[in-house]
């Protein structure tokens, strides 16, 4: 495992959870090389994203140097840990739970506890596919659906869509009634950023916080 450089730039992580959002999770893990999160995730109110491959393309973008899985760790001891420095919240980094199973998705769902806008939604993209085994996993951030032969899920529901993979191996994505990334909770976050930036010192190589009467202290 190589050494690398601390990640500092709070700009790069959010503009890898803009893109996480923008083409969607399955194709950002593959696009950066890693898979899924199993237990740790960076929490935001617009959704749950896989911490190691966040950090990895946030870390690209502040440094222009590619990581791979091996070169650093994820959870307490790596990303997850770094990320919780810059501020975000790492849902995982505490737990003691376990993963939950299920041979029907009418359980899994009463544990996963989705917004009642969407169960029918869920019910019927699970109705016509043949899943046998249902998993939610430590964080609980997604019911995992095992299909009849297979090993490992092929598809996932999230809080507000569904991802699956097709037949050919591409992957797919449906946003439920109610979703909050398509309702503008990506926007809020990229206003948010937007309002902090204007709150900057202006002055080049200052970089304060300008104080509410928009004078800085210091030039």
């Amino acid at each position: 495992m190589s050494a690398i450089s601390a990640l500092t730039d709070r700009t790069a992580v959010e503009d890898a959870l803009a893109e996480f959002d923008r083409i969607g999770r399955f194709a950002f893990l593959e696009r950066y090389g890693f898979g899924e999160a199993k237990e740790y995730f960076l929490v935001t109110e617009t959704g749950n994203y896989d911490s190691k491959a966040v950090f990895a393309a946030a870390y690209e973008r502040q440094y222009g140097t590619r990581l791979t899985s091996a070169d650093f760790s994820g959870g307490k001891q790596g990303a997850g840990r770094w990320l919780s420095d810059l501020g975000y919240t790492i849902e995982g980094m505490d737990s003691k739970e376990e993963r939950l199973t299920f041979d029907s998705f009418e359980a899994a769902l009463n544990a996963f506890h989705l917004a009642v806008e969407n169960i029918n939604a869920a019910r019927d993209f699970v109705s016509n596919r043949e899943f046998v085994s249902f998993y939610l996993p430590p964080s609980r951030q997604y019911i995992a659906m095992v299909p009849r032969g297979g090993s490992r899920p092929t598809a996932w529901i999230n809080k507000g869509y569904v991802w699956f993979k097709n037949d050919d191996g591409t992957q797919d994505g449906i946003a439920f009634p109610y979703n909050k990334l398509r309702d503008g909770g990506r926007n809020s976050r990229q206003r948010r950023r937007e309002e902090a930036e204007r709150r900057i010192c202006p002055t080049p190589g200052c970089g304060m916080v300008l104080p509410p009467n928009g004078i800085c202290d210091y030039c």
